[in-house]
């Protein structure tokens, strides 16, 4: 399953859909004074529009953890803008999200470099009788859905942890290629796995398609680029 996307397609002709989502009900139990939520995301959508693809919701409180792919993040009460970061259709980025009490700070962290940090007042998260949607944002508990928010695009190795990452540790994600697997080291940190969100209930359009990471297929690929040189430089 590591060599599997989420895609929220969004082909010729096609819309995005508030039916389209993965949703979960996760034990956040050891997240309460510290939090990251690090993926690998390819957006479809204009850059320039808000779209929510993780939206962390518990009773009374529907923004208790919520990312998008521009203008704000958000954990508890506290919202962080980036408004001053434009990402690129079709390609591929890596996002990590941070937040600890203890530095009363959030981080946000793109292509392993920290590029926003936002002062927080937040102690702890509200971490019991939670919904988590991937996808969309959720502005009830488990629904609300706006169609101007939802998600269209694809997502890879999402995952999140019970400890405030380390730029080390987000560099190191990040330089290790998407295709690499996360450090054995940070998997006891794992509260909610890339595994276990696939294999939630998914709703909509949402779909498994291939990382493009099969190692065979590479090495393939790069005997195939080899022996088209050498056929080349022996006709000349």
């Amino acid at each position: 399953s590591s060599g599997i996307n989420a895609e929220w397609p969004l082909r010729p002709g096609e819309k995005v859909s508030t039916n389209n989502y993965i949703k979960l009900n996760p034990d956040f139990s050891k997240v309460t004074t510290a939090v990251s939520v690090c993926t690998w995301m390819k957006k479809y959508l204009d850059p320039r529009t808000q779209h929510i693809w993780f939206s962390y919701a518990v009773p009374g409180s529907f923004n208790e953890l919520m990312l998008s792919d521009w203008y704000h993040n958000a954990v508890n009460t506290d919202y962080m803008s980036w408004t001053d970061l434009v990402l690129l259709k079709n390609e591929w980025y890596h996002f990590c999200l941070v937040w600890s009490s203890a530095s009363s700070l959030m981080e946000f962290h793109v292509n392993g470099v920290l590029v926003k940090s936002h002062v927080t007042t937040t102690s702890r998260l509200n971490n019991s009788g939670g919904t988590l949607v991937v996808g969309q944002d959720q502005d009830s508990l488990g629904g609300g859905f706006d169609v101007n928010q939802a998600f269209g695009g694809e997502i890879y190795q999402l995952n999140v942890f019970s400890r405030a990452l380390r730029i080390e540790d987000i560099a190191a994600m990040y330089y290790d290629g998407r295709c690499s697997r996360l450090a054995s080291y940070l998997v006891h940190d794992v509260v909610v796995s890339w595994e276990e969100l696939l294999g939630a209930t998914r709703s909509g359009a949402v779909q498994e398609v291939s990382a493009e990471c099969d190692e065979r297929n590479f090495l393939g690929k790069v005997t195939q680029l080899v022996m088209q040189e050498l056929s080349t430089c022996n006709r000349h």
